[in-house]
């Protein structure tokens, strides 16, 4: 039986018997830009697929690292308190196992980021949290940096392949609820992969990601 998180089984989400390795491992949240909505969905979407995995997870617990700059909601409210707010207080997430930088403001700086705070925090593995669209680039920029990182979609059919407790049902059907209505629609889904498309052409032609994060620097000022 395959194993959704064993790294030599990095693409398997089938029949999914998921066990975790034994010393720590850390689960990134990949940032998500609000831009002009008035809720930031998708991002919720993947800290509830984190906290489910979090709650799956034997123990040592994963960390949860979150390292994205945006800003949330007309108030300006930085997203690194969106994210923990939602974990502790939505999600039964102890603070413990949290771990926030407001650094980055692209997805190339998030993974650079990944490879720093598994050094220092010791980590064994990095799972990153993201939705379908924006997986393969999210891969492609953790296999510079950390080869043996994997890419998890906030998706409600890997929802469905974890073992979650039957005493937290309540708990699994928020997490459930958050999880499907973070799915773009597919206006949204054909502009995402679009700017996906464009963007891996700039990194092919500029690896180290200096186009990048000037046009980062240009779209989010704020972050």
């Amino acid at each position: 039986m395959t194993d959704l998180f064993d790294p030599k089984n990095k693409s398997s989400t089938e029949d999914a018997d998921i066990g975790w390795l034994p010393a720590p491992s850390g689960i990134l949240i990949m940032g998500k830009r609000q831009g002009t909505k008035s809720e930031n969905k998708q991002l919720w979407g993947r800290i509830a697929m984190a906290a489910a995995l979090w709650h799956c997870a034997s123990h040592p617990k994963p960390y949860i690292l979150y390292v994205a700059s945006d800003v949330h909601g007309s108030f300006a409210r930085p997203d690194v308190e969106v994210v923990k707010s939602l974990l502790i207080n939505q999600f039964d997430i102890s603070s413990d196992y949290i771990i926030l930088r407001c650094k980055s403001n692209c997805t190339l700086i998030e993974a650079r980021l990944a490879r720093i705070l598994r050094r220092v925090y010791s980590l064994e593995y990095v799972f990153a949290i993201t939705h379908l669209y924006h997986a393969p680039r999210t891969q492609r920029y953790l296999n510079e940096v950390l080869p043996d990182a994997s890419v998890i979609p906030a998706h409600p059919d890997i929802l469905m392949e974890l073992n979650f407790s039957l005493e937290k049902v309540e708990l699994w059907a928020n997490l459930q609820a958050y999880i499907a209505d973070s799915l773009p629609g597919p206006f949204d889904l054909m502009r995402e992969q679009i700017v996906e498309a464009l963007l891996g052409i700039a990194h092919a032609l500029d690896p180290r990601g200096k186009v990048e994060r000037r046009l980062a620097k240009i779209l989010r000022p704020t972050a």
